[in-house]
């Protein structure tokens, strides 16, 4: 009988043939990535979302080859950014894989990432902890326990969000973590520095929701969220989940200086826009201007998509 193991071992190098031969391939080199002004930017990151890896080798080699296109492209990467649905089920075998590319990147330390539904929606209290314990590991920080944390790279702000109960598609967002990630925005903007926040689920009545998802939100809590972001400047909310792909309601303004930003997913095809599978953004960040440029990682060339921000 063929196990589980087996399987996974034999599948496992019917793919090192086929990268041997040319038929998976990683990021083409002839188009790396280059900045605006690689002299002057303060803050680089890669910025990607459902990464959905499995327990085989074809998912895995496909996130790997986001690290390989940063490698390739001679700019430094001051950070790697991925807001949740890191796992399709949520099971040992892709949290294996998943970590593995993470651990063996030499990239950048900084490696932030969120929980999405499809991580802890069928083992909350079992997967919460593992994926924090790495983020402890990558970031040197003490998460004290929660879902939710702060992260300064160059003086630059990642807040990171993270549902506090099991919850199938949305999320439970605390009136502690509420809380914490106004009084963060309040340290993070006060010198007119942009802010990241990072959370899996979008908020309600942006990027085209309820009408393309009814209930993919991030439920009870979202006009309270929304509430808190626009009270500050600079702030960028940074989710993913819908799968939409790069097209004309990704980005979306919530108020003067406070935007939304869909990203693609990573791991799968897209429904509307730009479907490719591996696809993201990099992000450059300069004193009066932030960059978003759409980059396939997986093919190793920019898409059609670049949308800048001026500093307010």
């Amino acid at each position: 009988m063929l196990t589980v193991k087996l399987f996974r071992k034999i599948f496992a190098a019917f793919v090192a043939i086929f990268i041997s031969l040319g038929w998976l391939t990683g990021p083409s080199t002839s188009e790396p990535i280059k900045f605006s002004n690689s002299d002057k930017v303060k803050l680089s990151f890669a910025l990607v979302s459902d990464t959905h890896v499995l327990g085989e080798s074809v998912t895995e080699f496909r996130f790997e080859s986001l690290f390989k296109d940063l490698s390739n492209s001679g700019e430094r990467f001051n950070a790697v950014v991925i807001a949740g649905d890191l796992t399709e089920l949520g099971v040992d075998c892709e949290y294996e894989n998943f970590f593995k590319v993470l651990d063996n990147q030499t990239v950048t330390k900084n490696l932030i990432i969120a929980t999405g539904n499809h991580d802890v929606r069928y083992a909350y209290k079992k997967n919460k902890p593992l994926i924090m314990n790495k983020v402890e590991e990558y970031l040197g920080i003490d998460t004290k326990g929660e879902s939710f944390y702060s992260y300064d790279v160059n003086g630059y702000t990642f807040i990171v969000m993270g549902t506090e109960k099991q919850v199938f598609e949305r999320a439970y967002i605390s009136d502690k973590q509420l809380a914490f990630v106004d009084s963060e925005l309040q340290r993070a903007t006060a010198e007119g520095r942009p802010a990241f926040v990072i959370c899996h689920q979008p908020l309600a009545n942006t990027h085209g929701l309820p009408e393309v998802w009814k209930t993919g939100d991030l439920g009870d809590q979202s006009q309270e969220l929304r509430d808190i972001l626009v009270k500050y400047k600079n702030v960028f909310f940074l989710n993913g989940h819908l799968h939409d792909g790069m097209y004309e309601r990704s980005f979306e303004k919530l108020a003067d200086g406070v935007y939304s930003i869909n990203l693609p997913t990573y791991g799968k095809s897209n429904d509307f826009g730009v479907t490719e599978k591996g696809t993201g953004y990099y992000v450059e960040v300069y004193d009066n201007q932030v960059i978003f440029t759409g980059r396939n990682f997986l093919k190793g060339h920019n898409v059609d998509k670049v949308e800048v921000f001026d500093l307010i």
